[in-house]
């Protein structure tokens, strides 16, 4: 409620130099999904091996290697479970 009453009094609201500062420091969206995308492929390798290891013991879809993952309680970058979508991600990734 208090950004309508101050709407109400009719203040101006934002930056007024719009996203032109945030260009100019470099912060755009551009170099922040790069960092994100540096990030997810330095993750990625860290599973390659296991992947690989994985996918030798016989292991073929990715709902079967997903359930592999997840009995050797090897969790994904955040903590949680393995999917089968979450897999096809990882192996997108590592090419």
């Amino acid at each position: 409620m208090p950004l309508e009453a101050t709407k109400a009094r009719g203040a101006k609201l934002g930056n007024p130099n719009g996203a032109a500062a945030i260009r100019r420091a470099g912060k755009g969206t551009a170099a922040a999904l790069e960092a994100v995308r540096a990030n997810a492929s330095e993750r990625a390798a860290e599973y390659a091996e296991t992947l690989a290891d994985v996918r030798a013991a016989g292991a073929t879809s990715l709902a079967e290697i997903a359930k592999e993952l997840n009995l050797r309680g090897i969790v994904t970058p955040r903590g949680g479970q393995w999917h089968p979508s979450s897999v096809r991600n990882l192996m997108q990734r590592l090419g």
